[in-house]
């Protein structure tokens, strides 16, 4: 409506920001229940779940809230950072307006006599009582978020909270996650209330079921959601919108009587946009969107480029379509779920642990302090260490670390000293690539300078680690040799072999690497063989991790140690079937 008054945008105490429609859609509705499936860098969490997060930080003052993830490493590391990020973005600094992993700041009754009065009851006050704050961020108006993940499930256990965040659900199984939900109920008395009372607030881009530690049941909450109800917030928001900006426009006028009417009228609107939200047709909202949303922000030349990396990815991560790579397409063919274990960590040493603390490996629930540790290490522009262990007749793959460049062998020694810096048997078994001999009568080889980074810290001081290199004198792996080594090393067919089993959050680069690579068909002389396609490994670098075969390649070498080699019967690998025959 062109004739209501509008705020000047470039007067005093008035800021310009962008956001995109579908960020500015969630912000207009602010319904009990988001789901959303968007692609990959559509401002899920910098925006989408800032902004429900600040809303809720003044709507419901000293509330408790729990936030999950799948491992607490990806809290520690990318939850929290892009969480910061994006309240700093929005005029919230740490410090000032929240504080991570300690106990908030005390005031007395006195100091507090000049706030607001929606604040001062809860001033820097949870109104829930915090035994530790090692898992927790604390806001000023007492507002408060649990930190935990589904690998340490006793950093979830036991709590009241009134609502839930989750990022990246589709790693959520949903058995785990429904346990969680239960324990959204506390408090109503105090935040019944709230729209935001008992609600969840979960993201992701599109899972895929077909691949191993991806659960679709976000999908389903599509059928809760009611259009009519929503339509109506809709309408009541963008005309709280409207009065607001006709307030503002009063006030920068001066005009004190109609400054004063506008603010009624303003306030009227808010509350029955908060009606119409509390209506139990409002309450859901799930919505589906490709990283098209963010265009204007990642360019058109964004979406170009990656189209030109890999299109089976693009379908999926950015235009949240729905996938699925048949069995028959994988080199690991016969991975399946029956080879990871989800009970890593060792409850007690992870309460130890907190945000602001960084874990070693007595959180292992599967290792052994007295025992040497085996690693298969990968080299390249992702540097990968697959480590493992026999613990209780299996073999165990129960860590894994890796550095991206510019970071390189001296960066991931570094990680490795401090992760198993309590370990009493300082013995590590080195397997590796052929190509990481080169060089070695120079020194110069990759292997070599790994053995010397671990067994010498940075100032060239002993480390008390002693590095042995399995592979000298090894000759090449042939990817069809592979291919038929894995397909029984994973059947469990072959009784003498060892039987793998891998940590399902702390290895998870390995996990996603091993389900996702790809085979493609070769020729070889007068036959085709199934060799890997490892396209993937050209792929932007910080995208590496979790989406090329850099890591399988470090679970190769582990894994291919001449002695479990010759336990394989000699075979060809033929196509035609995609069958192995003797």
């Amino acid at each position: 409506m062109s004739w209501r008054k509008k705020v000047k945008e470039n007067s005093k105490g008035v800021q310009t920001v962008f956001a995109n429609w579908l960020s500015q859609l969630t912000m207009l509705l602010m319904p009990r229940f988001l789901y959303l499936v968007s692609g990959r860098a559509s401002a899920k969490t910098t925006d989408i779940l800032v902004e429900r997060l600040i809303e809720m930080v003044y709507d419901m003052p000293g509330a408790p809230v729990v936030w999950v993830a799948d491992t607490y490493s990806n809290l520690q590391k990318n939850v929290l950072r892009t969480v910061s990020e994006g309240l700093k973005a929005k005029g919230m600094v740490e410090g000032i307006h929240y504080v991570v992993g300690r106990k908030p700041p005390e005031y007395t009754a006195a100091q507090k006599a000049d706030l607001p009065p929606e604040i001062r009851e809860h001033f820097w006050q949870p109104y829930n009582n915090i035994v530790s704050y090692q898992h927790t961020m604390v806001f000023f108006t007492g507002f408060n978020i649990t930190f935990g993940s589904l690998d340490r499930p006793a950093s979830l256990a036991g709590g009241n909270y009134v609502h839930v965040f989750g990022d990246e659900a589709k790693y959520f199984r949903e058995d785990r996650i429904s346990n969680l939900l239960k324990a959204i109920r506390g408090y109503r008395t105090k935040y019944g209330n709230s729209v935001f009372y008992r609600g969840h607030t979960f993201t992701t881009d599109m899972p895929n079921p077909g691949q191993i530690g991806q659960y679709d049941w976000i999908l389903d909450r599509g059928k809760k959601m009611k259009t009519k109800g929503l339509l109506l917030v809709l309408k009541a928001a963008i005309i709280v919108n409207e009065s607001l900006q006709e307030y503002l426009a009063a006030c920068q006028e001066g005009n004190t009587e109609e400054r004063i009417k506008k603010k009624r009228v303003w306030q009227r609107w808010v509350e029955r946009w908060i009606a119409a939200r509390m209506h139990a047709d409002a309450h859901t909202f799930f919505y589906i969107a490709s990283s098209y949303v963010n265009v204007d922000v990642l360019t058109p030349e964004w979406f170009e480029d990656a189209f030109k990396d890999d299109f089976s990815d693009v379908k999926t991560a950015i235009l949240s379509m729905y996938p699925k790579l048949e069995k028959g397409q994988l080199f690991y063919a016969n991975l399946s779920e029956r080879h990871f274990y989800m009970n890593g960590n060792d409850p007690v040493w992870a309460e130890r642990f907190g945000l602001n603390e960084d874990e070693d490996c007595r959180i292992l629930k599967y290792h052994d302090l007295a025992k040497a540790i085996d690693a298969g290490a990968d080299f390249g522009n992702m540097i990968s260490l697959s480590l493992a262990q026999d613990i209780q007749g299996y073999y165990r793959v129960n860590n894994f670390i890796y550095t991206l460049s510019p970071e390189w062998i001296r960066e991931l020694a570094d990680k490795f000293l401090a992760f198993y810096k309590p370990q009493k048997e300082k013995t590590l078994n080195l397997y590796y690539d052929r190509a990481a001999n080169n060089y070695k009568k120079a020194k110069q080889d990759l292997a070599s300078q790994l053995k010397h980074a671990i067994e010498k810290d940075a100032d060239g001081k002993p480390t008390g680690w002693k590095v042995l290199l399995m592979s000298e004198g090894q000759g090449n792996i042939p990817m069809n040799e592979e291919y038929g080594f894995m397909m029984e090393l994973l059947g469990g067919g072959n009784k003498r072999m060892p039987k793998v089993l891998i940590d399902f959050y702390r290895c998870k680069p390995l996990r996603c690497s091993l389900e996702l690579a790809p085979a493609k068909i070769k020729e070889s002389g007068n036959k085709t063989i199934v060799v890997k396609n490892k396209k993937s490994e050209s792929l932007p670098i910080h995208r590496l991790p979790l989406e090329s075969t850099n890591p399988s390649d470090s679970f190769k070498y582990l894994m291919m140690r001449n002695a479990w080699r010759k336990l394989v019967h000699r075979r060809e690998v033929f196509t035609g079937s995609a069958s192995v025959r003797g």
